[in-house]
């Protein structure tokens, strides 16, 4: 998987995480769906509310990365995944369309997941990063995009980004 990472919701840095096809036994989760404790996840199971505690998330440099950390969204974290999509189509997307889904869903469903505009002076420090498949992961099946939501500068979140303004 690749991911993008921005210090606001603008620009790009794209960072290179391949993902292997092992995966750890299923992450434990409470009722309200949210990860019980830090634990460490395949990045094929991280969903949409889930945030994880992993500095690679917000690095620009290129890494690979198969596992990341998960904790509960009421311990600082460092991103929290807000779109969860499946991909389709017989080959992987090139950079011009990821960055149309980067467009299309990262930066037009953050309002609505945080409930206010880019712009607004609560959510100035919050950025925007994607997991997407590499053409090799792809061939594997990967089919997986997601946006996740970032502190801006490395600053941890506390707790879920959801609703921040509304909730």
């Amino acid at each position: 998987m690749k991911y993008g990472a921005t210090g606001g919701t603008a620009a790009a840095i794209l960072v290179l995480a391949a993902v292997s096809g092992c995966s750890d036994p299923a992450v434990e989760r409470g009722d309200d769906g949210q990860v019980i404790g830090r634990t460490s996840a395949h990045v094929f199971e991280v969903r949409k509310g889930d945030c994880v505690d992993d500095p690679q998330v917000i690095s620009a440099q290129q890494t690979e990365l198969t596992d990341i950390t998960l904790v509960h969204c009421s311990e600082p974290h460092t991103a929290e995944v807000y779109v969860d999509l499946e991909l389709d189509g017989s080959g992987a997307p090139d950079e011009d369309a990821f960055s149309e889904l980067f467009d299309e869903h990262c930066v037009e469903e953050f309002s609505e997941y945080v409930g206010a505009e880019p712009t607004h002076r609560a959510v100035a420090d919050l950025g925007i990063t994607a997991f997407y498949p590499t053409d090799e992961s792809w061939q594997r099946g990967d089919r997986l995009f997601q946006c996740l939501i970032v502190g801006s500068e490395g600053f941890p979140l506390v707790g879920s980004a959801r609703d921040l303004i509304d909730g």
